[in-house]
């Protein structure tokens, strides 16, 4: 059961969207909102929450939503889309352009989180007879979350503009491209100021699912890491895993336990994005008041024998990855029975015998999906999605140290989710470099598969066109390297005289 304390903190900020819409949804959504909300503690909680809301607004493609999270996977070797949905097909088959829709609305929903955090950055100061603390701890929220926003542009779209600040005059109106680098820098410089706030490391069961100053040093981390600065990553990293004692970071015995909606938010959350099933009964249109605060994303990846639309589908690829290793005592990897169902000897899903109901050679999402319900008349789903959890801090150490040469530093990292795999135990004394990133990536694949950090694991191991092509999967024939990020949207172009696409695009 979620707690309402978390959902009525979120609807809080839906009613502050309400009211203020009319601001937010201007053409320029970097327009002030009226200073004469900004009064109150009450007023800057609100307009934190309205970021919280932008990660999960199926209206403007939230991030951990159905439309990114689709696309996070479906273009990797491990998932292909269903062609119902002509964006997400082009996506997946290596199609799109600058003009695809889905993409576009993605770059809109992560500038609308940027530009609601800018608000309560700015008066965030000026709000009188309000704890300092307080003032202090929403105000870093507020600025982790601008920080997440930006990472993910960079991350999706490589050179974008860069605001921090509201707009005052014309002039300010229209912004040219930053490079790269200066957006990583700026991702750095926020999460960097939340690492170091007031924020506390941990938050009471009412409150999980808020931005702790562990969120934010995990993030920093994994920044250091994507700008292949391992130094800088390992020591980030090194903050979360010498201090389990007192900040409770831990993995779960059961893997299946994180994805079964009984477990939420648990020693293994870093940072876990909230859905539940309260709020409206709308989740497309309607006014935010009507909003409900669930996903689709179960009946999105659901067969259609069960009332599902099929839009996201593992490959066999995945299926193959997911079943090379054994457990000890034979059985196959845990990870692969909590994330794909598929014909083996005892397959239960939806309630039914797997062969009989979906054929022999049928593979489908366990992860995330619901499928101990067959429930088709209540398709809304709370089961929460990660952008962070421990497991991948751990691998990413490992990676950190790897990377620098200490691969005997990285075994024991990688033996933990072995370990906890029920894996067969081997010996990594001796290993090169090359054996250990080579564990390295399988382990994240077979770990976060569905979770939406292959794609961008195999962009930065400078591996992605080899796997993508070597799989035969969908549209392999067309991948080039372009496609290793969205186009800056053609509306952008159209819209803003100061923008110029990326190359190769």
């Amino acid at each position: 059961m979620k707690k309402k304390s978390i959902i009525l903190y979120l609807m809080t900020g839906l009613v502050f969207l309400s009211s203020c819409d009319d601001n937010l949804e201007l053409e320029n959504p970097n327009q002030k909102t009226t200073s004469s909300f900004w009064k109150t503690s009450d007023d800057l909680e609100s307009g934190v929450a309205t970021i919280y809301n932008t990660l999960v607004d199926n209206n403007n493609a939230g991030y951990w939503e159905i439309q990114a999270m689709q696309l996070k996977e479906n273009r990797t070797e491990n998932f292909v889309a269903r062609n119902d949905v002509p964006d997400r097909y082009a996506v997946s088959y290596y199609k799109n352009d600058a003009g695809t829709g889905v993409p576009r609305d993605i770059f809109k929903a992560l500038y609308i989180g940027v530009f609601r955090a800018n608000q309560v950055i700015t008066y965030a100061p000026k709000i009188q007879n309000i704890d300092e603390t307080k003032r202090e701890q929403l105000l870093a929220e507020a600025t982790f979350l601008r920080g997440l926003n930006y990472f993910n542009l960079v991350n999706e779209f490589g050179a974008v503009p860069i605001t921090t600040a509201l707009v005052e005059s014309q002039s300010d109106y229209f912004k040219s491209k930053s490079t790269e680098a200066e957006v990583w820098s700026q991702v750095i410089s926020d999460f960097q100021f939340a690492a170091n706030s007031a924020l506390p490391e941990n938050y009471p069961t009412a409150l999980k699912g808020r931005v702790t100053k562990n969120a934010a040093i995990a993030f920093l981390g994994k920044t250091y890491l994507y700008m292949k600065d391992y130094a800088k990553a390992e020591e980030q990293f090194n903050k979360l895993v010498n201090n389990e004692a007192t900040n409770g970071y831990g993995l779960v015995d059961n893997y299946a336990e994180l994805f079964d909606g009984k477990h939420e938010n648990s020693k293994e959350s870093v940072f876990e994005i909230q859905f539940s099933k309260v709020g409206g009964s709308t989740i497309w249109g309607g006014s935010p008041a009507e909003r409900t605060r669930a996903t689709t994303m179960a009946q999105e990846c659901a067969p259609g024998e069960v009332g599902g639309w099929n839009e996201l589908l593992p490959t066999t690829v995945l299926l193959n990855a997911m079943t090379n290793e054994k457990t000890v005592d034979g059985s196959f990897d845990p990870r692969a029975l909590a994330t794909l169902a598929w014909n083996y000897p005892g397959c239960i899903y939806y309630n039914s015998d797997f062969v009989s109901k979906f054929g022999a050679n049928a593979i489908w999402i366990r992860k995330n999906q619901n499928w101990w319900n067959n429930d088709e008349g209540d398709w809304k789903s709370e089961l929460n999605e990660f952008a962070m959890r421990y497991a991948d801090v751990l691998l990413m150490l490992a990676e950190a140290r790897t990377m620098q040469g200490n691969v005997a530093g990285a075994a024991p990292l990688v033996k933990r989710i072995r370990d906890r795999a029920k894996l067969t135990d081997i010996s990594m004394v001796g290993w090169s470099k090359d054996q250990m990133m080579t564990e390295i990536m399988h382990q994240r694949n077979v770990e976060f598969a569905r979770e939406g950090l292959h794609f961008f694991d195999l962009r930065r191991w400078g591996t992605l066109e080899s796997v993508i092509k070597s799989s035969q999967v969908g549209g392999y024939q067309l991948f080039t390297t372009k496609f290793s990020y969205y186009p800056i949207p053609q509306s952008e172009l159209n819209n803003n005289p100061n923008m110029t696409q990326n190359s190769p695009w």
